[in-house]
């Protein structure tokens, strides 16, 4: 399959958490993978880390890489609430939209297993729900990042996948009716179990079937992980031709 010429989820060291991720590193590593285009989408945790957005692109803009660099960010949802609203409406002059939905919902933590839910399983699957389709009623976002991550890490996947894709089936038709693309997140990828890796594709099968674009990004937190495909190729061969959207068909969708 060819491969991916653009990676439209790359995070630097302005995150504090991917401390070799300068900007210039990371438009340098952007230009040797050959990627036609890269967003940078450093995440927006509360207001006061918009500011960040500005230093950004004043560093990018002296770097002059050769690939076309978006400056962007991943808004988290607001986990104080149930409706998937934003962090922050501070959202001018970003030129991508990520939603990041990493915290669960009345909780505020973020889940790396089943035990780490910390509240009973249908509470969590209505909150989930529930912030699942605020995120898609919200026209100004461009992709939601890693969908399924949540239910990935909070559920036991061989009881719960059935449930999900049909809550994400009711998502997919807020997404459609928004523009609203869903992310082929890389990194998910190698923090499934290897069965459920292999079955990860029936995600974008329901995306699909509703008329959502598909949208690929790395979320590198570190430079080997620019660009890095594997998983969604993987993800992308049980899919028919050509499921992968372009850049510019997200990009040219809406604006900020």
């Amino acid at each position: 399959m060819k491969p991916i010429d653009y990676d439209l989820h790359i995070h630097t060291a302005y995150c504090g958490h991917a401390p070799e991720m300068k900007i210039e590193a990371v438009c340098a590593r952007a230009d040797a993978c050959g990627l036609r285009l890269i967003a940078i989408t450093d995440h927006i945790y509360e207001p006061a880390d918009r500011a960040v957005i500005d230093t950004i692109r004043a560093e990018v803009a002296a770097c002059r890489p050769k690939c076309r660099v978006l400056v962007g960010a991943e808004v988290d949802v607001d986990w104080t609430h149930t409706d998937g609203r934003l962090v922050t409406d501070d959202l001018d002059g970003l030129d991508y939209l990520i939603a990041g939905f990493h915290y669960v919902p009345t909780m505020g933590h973020y889940p790396w297993a089943i035990r780490e839910r910390r509240m009973d399983i249908e509470p969590f699957l209505d909150v989930w729900e529930s912030s699942l389709l605020g995120i898609f009623s919200n026209p100004r976002i461009h992709t939601l990042a890693h969908p399924g991550r949540m239910l990935a890490a909070c559920t036991e996947l061989d009881i719960y996948f059935e449930h999900g894709l049909a809550v994400l089936d009711k998502a997919a038709r807020l997404s459609a009716q928004n523009n609203i693309a869903w992310e082929l997140n890389e990194l998910t990828g190698h923090r499934l179990p290897g069965v459920w890796q292999e079955q990860w594709y029936r995600l974008y099968e329901v995306a699909l079937a509703r008329g959502v674009k598909i949208v690929f990004g790395s979320d590198a937190h570190a430079l080997e992980s620019i660009g890095m495909q594997s998983f969604a190729q993987r993800v992308l061969d049980k899919l028919p031709p050509g499921s992968l959207s372009g850049s510019e068909d997200v990009l040219n969708s809406k604006k900020c």
